[in-house]
C-alpha cells in the first residue's frame, strides 16, 4: 500500500474509463434470475419464503443496494473536492487525480439513479427507499475530516470486496448486475488507493486530541449508518410485500427484517471495517486505545 501514487491512479482511471450508456444501454434485468449475489442477500437465510419469492426478494434488494451506493456518494464527491483544495503548489498530479476522482463519483451517482429507475420500471412500482441524501451528506461533512475519510475508505474497500468475492464469482447472477458492478469496481479500485493517501495525509497533520475527536466522530458516523440500514431494512419488508402482493404475518415480517438488517450490516459496515487494507490503514493512523473504542462500539 505504500506504493500507491496519485499519478498511477490517474493513469489507471484513464485506461478503464467507461460511459454510462456503455454499461446500461437498453439492457434489462432477467426476472427469472437473482439480481443480488447470494453472499449479499438475506434470501438464503429466510425460511418463510419460497424459492421463487427469494428470487423476487433479490430484485427488491438490488433497488436498495444501488440506492445506498448513490446515497453515500452524495458526500464523497464534495469531500474529495475539499481535499483537492488543500493541496498546495507542486501537487499537480494529486489535483488532477482527485478532480478525476470527483468526476467519476458524480458519474456513479447518475449510474445508480438510472439503475434504481430500471429496477422500478421492471417491478412495476416505485420502491420505498431512504430519502434526505443531501441532509445526510451535510451531517457527514460536518464531522472531523479524518473520520469522514476513514468512513469513505471503509466504503471504497467493501466495494472491492463485494465485486471480487460475491458478484464476480456468482455464476447464476443476472448479467446486468455483473456488468454494472464490474464497471463500478474498475473505477473504485483507484478511489480506494487515493482515499488511503488522503487519509494518511489528513492524520499526519493531527495532534492526539484531534485524532481522538476523529475516532469519536467515526463511531458516531458508523452508528448513523446503522440507523439508516435499520430504516431501509424495514422498507425492504414493505417493498417485498407490495411486489409479492401479499401480507406477511408478524413472525414472517420479523424474520425478513431481522435477516435483511443482518446482511445489510455485514454488507455496508462489517465487510468494510474488516477488510485487510482498511484494517492496515486504520492501524496506521490510530492507537490501540482508539481502536478498542471503535471495536467496542461495533460490538454493541
Amino acid at each position: 500500500m505504500s506504493d500507491y501514487s496519485y499519478q498511477d491512479c490517474l493513469e489507471a482511471s484513464y485506461r478503464v474509463n467507461w460511459r454510462i450508456e456503455e454499461v446500461l444501454g437498453p439492457r434489462k434485468f432477467d426476472p427469472a434470475k437473482r439480481w443480488m449475489p447470494s453472499a449479499l442477500s438475506a434470501a438464503p437465510a429466510i425460511a418463510c419464503l419460497s424459492q421463487a419469492e427469494k428470487i423476487k426478494l433479490s430484485h427488491v434488494e438490488m433497488g436498495a443496494y444501488a440506492h445506498l451506493f448513490g446515497y453515500v456518494e452524495e458526500f464523497i464527491a464534495p469531500l474529495i473536492t475539499d481535499r483537492a483544495k488543500t493541496h498546495g503548489e507542486g501537487w499537480g498530479e494529486a489535483l488532477e487525480a482527485l478532480a478525476n476522482f470527483v468526476a467519476e463519483e458524480v458519474k456513479h451517482m447518475h449510474l445508480f439513479r438510472k439503475l434504481r429507475r430500471r429496477v422500478d420500471e421492471q417491478l412495476g412500482f416505485s420502491l420505498k427507499l431512504l430519502d434526505g441524501e443531501q441532509e445526510v451528506a451535510r451531517y457527514v461533512l460536518g464531522k472531523n475530516p479524518g473520520a469522514v475519510l476513514l468512513l469513505t475508505a471503509c466504503i471504497e474497500w467493501f466495494t472491492q470486496l463485494h465485486y471480487l468475492t460475491a458478484i464476480r464469482e456468482d455464476s447464476d447472477l443476472d448479467v446486468l448486475t455483473k456488468n454494472v458492478f464490474r464497471a463500478h469496481w474498475l473505477e473504485e479500485s483507484q478511489h480506494a488507493k487515493m482515499d488511503h493517501l488522503e487519509t494518511l495525509r489528513a492524520f499526519s497533520a493531527m495532534e492526539t486530541p484531534e485524532r481522538d475527536r476523529a475516532v469519536g466522530d467515526l463511531i458516531e458516523l458508523l452508528g448513523a449508518v446503522d440507523g439508516l440500514l435499520q430504516k431501509q431494512s424495514a422498507y425492504d419488508v414493505e417493498n417485498l410485500a407490495a411486489y409479492l402482493g401479499r401480507t406477511f404475518s408478524r413472525a414472517e415480517a420479523e424474520e425478513i427484517y431481522r435477516e435483511e438488517l443482518k446482511v445489510k450490516r455485514w454488507t455496508f459496515i462489517a465487510s468494510g471495517v474488516s477488510h485487510p487494507n482498511f484494517v492496515a490503514l486504520f492501524t496506521q493512523v490510530t492507537t490501540p486505545p482508539q481502536r478498542e473504542r471503535v471495536q467496542f462500539a461495533l460490538a454493541s
